[in-house]
């Protein structure tokens, strides 16, 4: 009797189980839905941003190999690396004076503000050097440039791309890289280096001038420069060379691969810009604070 009872509940059970089984794997898979979502959205998120990353160092690759060949040199590719450097170097340097003109009033200001008159010659000089030469001298000079000229880049050859002038000019033999990259990357480093280093000099020289006008413990120019130069380390020169050039390649870069793989339409040259803005200054600030932990840690 017991052993009667024991497999009428043993089939019961069972089918009871066939019944509810795929019931219950639909009801996991429902709940489970959101996550497996958000996962797949975060997935694929970060597989485009690691293609991007990729992209870009492939391209920083190819430049430099690019630049090491006199092959890749000819003349028109020198034109347009001329024309690239009047656009990016000669044409911001009125910006670039102007906004170390007006750093450098405002460091003496906040500097009588906070310290007083008592340290101001002792101190103004290694104030310079922590403030201007190690930070905000190449981080403005990069927001400059990627404002003015990686936006302009990347609507430039995005136009390019759309119009199919890329494809024609690859049918015709001529290197991409070596046609539309190499000019600009290059314009845009060494337009960074030149800027950075008038943007220094401008705003030391606006601090001296500007000091001696409010009356600031400057000192002579002679003992100023020398209190400012004599701060400047190995360290500092490294860090500035590194901060005003290696981030300048990459807003080359990105602009470059944002506007040569914008869509077919016209539509998709407002989106090449803009997104060839935000990874370059995202770039930017990444390789600036890595520079900074490498560096002064």
């Amino acid at each position: 009797m017991n052993s009667r009872l024991y497999c009428a509940f043993f089939v019961i059970a069972n089918s009871n189980f066939m019944i509810n089984g795929p019931a219950l794997i639909r009801l996991i898979a429902t709940r489970m839905r959101p996550a497996m979502d958000f996962s797949a959205f975060v997935g694929e998120g970060a597989r485009n941003q690691l293609d991007k990353v990729l992209q870009t160092a492939a391209i920083v690759a190819a430049v430099q190999m690019a630049m090491l060949r006199p092959s890749y040199w000819r003349r028109t590719v020198r034109q347009a690396f001329a024309r690239q450097m009047v656009l990016c170097g000669a044409h911001a340097v009125g910006i670039v004076g102007f906004l170390a003109i007006a750093l450098g009033v405002l460091l003496v200001v906040q500097y009588q503000v906070w310290l007083g008159s008592v340290f101001q010659s002792q101190l103004l000089g290694p104030l310079l050097v922590a403030v201007v030469v190690r930070e905000l001298a190449p981080i403005l000079v990069n927001l400059v440039l990627i404002a003015r000229s990686g936006s302009t880049i990347a609507t430039e050859l995005a136009l390019v791309h759309v119009a199919g002038e890329d494809r024609v000019a690859e049918g015709q033999g001529l290197d991409l890289v070596g046609y539309f990259v190499v000019p600009r990357v290059l314009a845009l480093t060494l337009s960074a280096l030149c800027l950075t280093l008038i943007f220094t000099a401008c705003a030391i020289l606006s601090v001296y001038v500007f000091g001696q006008w409010t009356d600031t413990k400057t000192g002579t120019f002679w003992d100023f420069s020398q209190e400012t130069l004599g701060a400047i380390t190995l360290v500092d020169v490294v860090s500035m060379l590194l901060k005003s050039t290696v981030p300048a390649m990459l807003t080359g870069c990105i602009s470059c691969a944002e506007g040569l793989g914008a869509g077919d339409r016209t539509a998709s040259i407002p989106r090449a810009s803009r997104i060839a803005v935000q990874r370059s200054v995202v770039a930017l600030f990444g390789v600036c604070t890595l520079i900074s932990i490498a560096t002064y840690s």
